[in-house]
């Protein structure tokens, strides 16, 4: 399997990605970068001949902000807003198919309900601290998100019906979450999958997100690949430490890595996402790691 990076890592750097580059195989365009670094990139992948695999959005030249989000719009319950989130990602397929990318990844959003999100982060900080596991508060959250989550998913399902058809040539994956508060738990995927059978619509499973919900009882790690195997178009790849912070270099942290990544198929692309908090040598060593037991070579 070759190695593909994200440019997360970078930071809206262009020099990091200079930097990255002799040591991996392809990039993945991370959503992170102003108009500016979205514009060299442009340039230094057409000039140099970059293959680039993957984009993640919201990323093209026109971007206007520099910061990622992470819960985007293609679930609010507000049409406009909805529709324009909609033209944004559609703005970055179409940077992704010139750039040469099979593959555009897509976070569709949350369940937007502060006291949730406020339960569930109250929730994962007493797991990290204490060790707590389940117990009422984990009840209340499985609760309160059941039945607020469906007019968001339905927002989810109306939005990505027009945006796979735009791009027949293109393959959109819905990237698992970090969050319980987040959209989609596998049977929200199920149901997109069901009400949407569109053949270049598929999931890209992240090791870290899937461990954290795993870790806090939520879903079992291994439940996405039983369930949706045939539809995994790529992995991202970052480790996780004992705190349950994540996005560290594979090596760095406590996750056995090379038994993840065995149950996933030669068919799948293979992404390093790491944190910007990490030093180009840490990345380079996970590279390594990974290389070593030649699961990417």
């Amino acid at each position: 399997m070759k190695l593909a990076f994200s440019t997360s890592w970078a930071g809206g750097d262009i020099d990091r990605v200079l930097a990255i580059l002799p040591h991996v195989d392809s990039l993945e365009i991370g959503s992170k970068g102003d108009r500016d670094f979205f514009t060299d990139l442009d340039s230094l992948i057409r000039d140099e001949d970059i293959p680039v695999t993957s984009v993640h959005a919201v990323a093209h030249p026109g971007k206007e902000v520099g910061e990622a989000y992470y819960a985007p719009r293609l679930a609010s319950l507000d049409e406009q807003v909805r529709l324009e989130e909609v033209e944004e990602i559609s703005t970055t397929a179409e940077w992704a198919l010139a750039a040469g990318a099979s593959a555009l990844v897509i976070h569709t959003g949350r369940v937007e309900d502060e006291e949730l999100k406020s339960m569930c982060l109250t929730y994962r900080d007493a797991v990290r601290a204490e060790g707590a596991y389940r117990g009422e508060l984990f009840e209340e959250t499985v609760s309160r998100r059941a039945w607020q989550s469906r007019p968001y998913l339905e927002s989810i399902i109306d939005s990505v019906a027009l945006i796979c058809p735009r791009f027949p040539e293109l393959n959109f994956f819905i990237e698992t979450r970090l969050h319980y508060y987040e959209i989609p738990l596998p049977d929200e995927l199920d149901a997109i999958f069901t009400a949407l059978p569109f053949p270049n619509l598929g999931y890209w499973h992240d090791i870290g997100h899937t461990c954290m919900l795993d870790a806090l009882g939520y879903v079992p790690m291994h439940t996405w690949q039983e369930c949706f195997s045939d539809r995994c178009g790529g992995v991202h790849i970052h480790d996780m430490d004992s705190g349950l912070l994540d996005h560290y270099p594979p090596g760095e942290g406590v996750l056995d890595i090379h038994t993840i990544l065995e149950q996933f198929g030669s068919e799948a692309l293979m992404t390093l996402e790491i944190n910007a908090r990490n030093s180009l040598e840490s990345v380079i060593r996970g590279i390594h790691y990974l290389r070593a037991d030649r699961i990417c070579v």
